[in-house]
Order: structure tokens, then sequence, then C-alpha cells
């Protein structure tokens, strides 16, 4: 009856990928927190973290957990992507193109729908729907990715937001449609916050908008991939339990998941211990979204920050831990909070493993983020999932 958790921290690299774009050329989302923060993550440091960028976080001679770095294979860097290969494929349906080449359908599905369409400014591939909401280019991530539904919460209730996103979904199929709203901004604001990224990648600066603040309300929908080969279906299909935390409640898709969309962190890792406490077979996937909107902010002290917490609040799952339970705790991409913009950022993300029954073995670079969901499955004992290379047989040790 053995229970797994994958804890994702959003946007957490550990050095630049040598096939990321020329922007990507240096980044290291861990090693320039530790330049510009006071960074002290004992509980990390003791699983292995040191061990893998030893000049951001102290090296320990015997680590408790395996540890390793993975490397994407979803282009650019980008959180639905980043999920759906942890979780075991289904990237091949994804479509890469901008506004300026979806306009037409948007428009004409938005009309259908009974929405007022305008340019929000003339020229440009920006749309206004009803006044309100802006349809673009999301810019924190690679070009052709996702789109953003955003608009002021002053100004449309998120539901009927979410609506206005829900028709953008259903007429494109790039990775995600983000419907993101908040408060103290309006349309003006939002014409001033246009940045141009160049070759027709046109979108709203929404950290600088002031859209990350206590009011933030956000749903990611991702594009409808096939689901039946990923590591959550594959656990419900043997009888267990998922739970989805944190952002994974909406980029990850499981029929009879338990759901729990939450940003805080704390309120993150609280629903993953009382879940876990609760949980007799299955698995628990927790997003920790708030490292990834500090990178976005370019806030190298938040982002420590939130570090901070995670790494305080690890040892009530570790003790949680029986002698048949995993966890694994890992990232979807980088995003470095030094790097002068608000994009991901393309790096190899860490794999930190720690059980009863797990060695503390080097794991190496491993060529996907889908060889976690490979191992977990046969950790859990499921059938193979799409894509990625199991490494269980490195880690566990004899259960005699």
């Amino acid at each position: 009856m053995a229970r797994a958790i994958i804890l994702v921290l959003d946007g957490f690299g550990i050095g630049a990928t040598p096939d990321g774009s020329a922007a990507d050329h240096g980044m290291n989302t861990l090693a320039h927190i530790a330049d510009a923060a006071d960074l002290h993550l004992p509980v990390l440091a003791s699983l292995g973290l040191g061990r893998l960028v030893p000049g951001a976080v102290a090296p320990v001679p015997e680590p408790r957990a395996a540890y390793g770095r993975l490397a994407p294979v979803h282009p650019g860097a980008d959180t639905y992507m980043g999920h759906q290969e942890l979780m075991g494929g289904g990237l091949s349906l994804v479509e890469f193109r901008l506004m300026e080449e979806l306009g037409q359908v948007v428009v004409e599905a938005l009309l259908s729908a009974g929405h007022s369409v305008d340019p929000l400014i003339v020229g440009q591939s920006m749309l206004l729907v009803d006044g309100v909401a802006v349809v673009h280019d999301n810019i924190e991530a690679r070009a052709r990715l996702n789109v953003n539904v955003t608009a002021s919460l002053d100004d449309i209730g998120f539901d009927d937001l979410t609506e206005i996103g829900m028709v953008v979904r259903r007429a494109v199929n790039v990775s995600r449609v983000i419907v993101v709203g908040s408060r103290g901004y309006g349309v003006d604001d939002m014409r001033a916050h246009v940045v141009h990224r160049g070759d027709g990648h046109i979108g709203l600066d929404t950290p600088a908008l002031g859209v990350y603040s206590e009011h933030y309300q956000v749903r990611h929908l991702g594009v409808d991939l096939p689901i039946d080969g990923q590591l959550p279906m594959r656990v419900r299909e043997q009888g267990g339990a998922v739970v989805l935390i944190g952002k994974a409640a909406d980029v990850v898709r499981c029929q009879g998941a338990v759901l729990e969309n939450l940003v805080p962190t704390d309120d993150v890792l609280d629903a993953t211990v009382r879940h876990l406490d609760s949980l007799a077979h299955g698995l628990i996937v927790a997003n920790v979204q708030e490292t990834d909107l500090a990178g976005h902010e370019q806030d190298a002290s938040r982002y420590a920050r939130v570090l901070a917490t995670v790494d305080s609040r690890l040892p009530e799952l570790l003790d949680r831990l029986g002698p048949d339970d995993l966890l694994v705790v890992t990232a979807d991409h980088g995003n470095d909070p030094t790097s002068g913009s608000s994009r991901h950022t393309r790096e190899y993300v860490p794999v930190l493993v720690y059980g009863q029954r797990v060695r503390p073995v080097a794991l190496g670079t491993r060529t996907t983020l889908g060889d976690v969901g490979a191992t977990v499955a046969e950790f859990l004992g499921t059938k193979q999932l799409d894509s990625g290379t199991s490494f269980a047989q490195e880690l566990l040790c004899s259960s005699t």
C-alpha cells in the first residue's frame, strides 16, 4: 500500500541547458538566488541539493536522498508542458502559434459565444473582449506556447473571465490558455504595460501591472491531451487515490482526482500534509507556485523566502513517510529572478528522491522530466507510462 508525493517547486532551475536560446545562456535560478539573497536550506541540503549546485547550497558529506538533475524535452520552459512531461507524456499534440496567427479564429469563437471583440490597440494582435478582458500572447514563457486572458477583477468577476478563457481554449491548441485576474488596474493601465518581445510576440507585462497581489486569481486551461498513459490515471486504474494540489490541480488532469487549487505556499503544504495523513495508497502531486511568481517578479529575496518556507515544512512530510512511501522533490522549468526578464528560463531541474528504502545514490543527468513519472509508476506498481525511463531499480534497497 505504497504512497508517493511529487512536490514540484515551480520555476526552480539549477543551470542552463545547452539547447537553450541565447537569452537562457548563463541562467541558473538557484545559484543566482544564493548570490543575491540570504539562502539557508538545511533540509534540502541534507537531501542532496548541495551536490547539484555546490556554490549555492553547501553539500553534505552523506545525503539522505538520491539526487540528480533532469533535462527538459518539451520546447522552451513551460509549466503545463513541464507537468505533462513529468507525468509521462502527451506533448506531441500541442501547436505553437502567436495571437497574430490565431486572431481570426479566436475572434470568430468569441463573437459566436455572444461577446464583443475589438483590438486593444489598432494594428496589433491583442483583443479587447467585452471592453474589459484582454486576450494576448503570454510573454513569460517561450513565444507561441501560451495565450493569456487578463482582466481587472474590479471590472469583471473571475467566473465570467474564466468563461471567456474557456471560449478561447476551445478555439486553439496552444499549450495553455491562462486566465489571470487581480485588482487595482484598468484597461488603460493594461495598454500602458504592453511589451513587444519581437517577431510578433506581444503581450501584457503582468508582474509590472501588479497582477501578483493578494487579489491574484488564475486558471490554467491546458490543451486537451490524452491522459490515459500518464501517471495519475495509471494510479487510478490500479485503485489508488490521486490528489492534485496548488497549480497541479489546473495543469495535471486525472478523472476522479481530488483537487485543491491553492497559491500560498503554506496552504499548499498544509493541504499536502493533511492529505498524506488520510491517504492509504496512491499519489499526491503538489505544486509550489510562489517560487515561479517570485521569478516572474524578478524578486530574488522573495524567492529565497519561499524556498525557506518549503525547507522548514519538509520535515512534516519526511516524518510522515512510512516504510513503503516515496517523496520526490523536483521542478518543471527554471525562472531565474536575476535574468532581467519576466520570462521562464530553460534550465536543468533537480530531482531529490527520499524514502526509507531509497539508497542515496547519484542519479546523474536524466534526459527527460518523464523519468520522474516512470520511476513513481514502477514504485507504485502501475502499468508503464507513455514516456520516461524508470530509475527505481537504481535507488531501491532490498526489502529483506
